[in-house]
């Protein structure tokens, strides 16, 4: 029974008139309930899961972030933020995934960034869903450390405030490094130098930085 697929049970269970492995509405499945988002230190939302009445998997949603070649007028720029992909995973008995099916490509209606010199020099791609993305994944990192580390969260926004909320608006995290990176006060720069545990030997400071888009 290792190998069946958890959902192909209760669907056989229950004569849900359904076919097996098609777009269902996992929500109106009684026998399935929904659990909350998991979402990465990058505010990036992971993966979403439907578990049976006994705690097991039947169905886990996953989402990646599609990047690729971008071509515009004659020229192709290269690891450009292209679109969402949601993949669908039918678990089997064994807590194991035992079939993908990918939902349709989500692509982002692209426009070009200048670099603002008179040059019309392209620096990037952005939509408005692309920024709406960024900026709740922005938000959703901001939240997650506060949870994870009140004191550290405090620190940053004491001493880094302004840098800080503008990364946290505009995605543009240059003022914000540098300030990191140019900290001299012995107190904060200890902080900032311990190593994360679980993390050894990344420093709190490179996991920051990490961590920003």
């Amino acid at each position: 029974m290792s190998a069946k697929i958890v959902l192909d049970h209760y669907l056989e269970k229950y004569k849900t008139l359904a076919n097996t492995l098609t777009d269902i509405d996992f929500q109106n499945l009684t026998f399935l309930q929904e659990k909350e988002a998991v979402y990465n230190m990058k505010g990036q939302k992971v993966s979403k899961s439907y578990y049976d009445t006994a705690g097991r998997e039947a169905i886990r949603i996953t989402y990646d972030r599609v990047f690729g070649t971008y071509g515009y007028q004659e020229t192709e720029y290269t690891n450009v933020f292209l679109g969402l992909q949601k993949t669908i995973n039918y678990m089997d008995w064994a807590g194991e995934i035992a079939y993908k099916k990918k939902k349709q490509f989500y692509s982002f209606d692209l426009q070009p960034v200048f670099l603002a010199d008179g040059t019309e020099t392209v620096v990037g791609f952005s939509s408005q869903k692309q920024r709406q993305v960024l900026k709740s994944e922005r938000l959703s990192a901001d939240d997650y450390l506060q949870a994870k580390n009140p004191q550290l969260y405090a620190l940053l926004y004491e001493r880094y405030g302004n840098e800080y909320n503008g990364y946290l608006r505009t995605g543009v995290k240059t003022a914000f490094v540098n300030a990191l990176n140019a900290e001299a006060e012995p107190n904060i720069l200890a902080a900032l130098n311990n190593e994360v545990f679980g993390y050894e030997p990344m420093t709190v400071k490179e996991l920051i930085i990490l961590n920003l888009q």
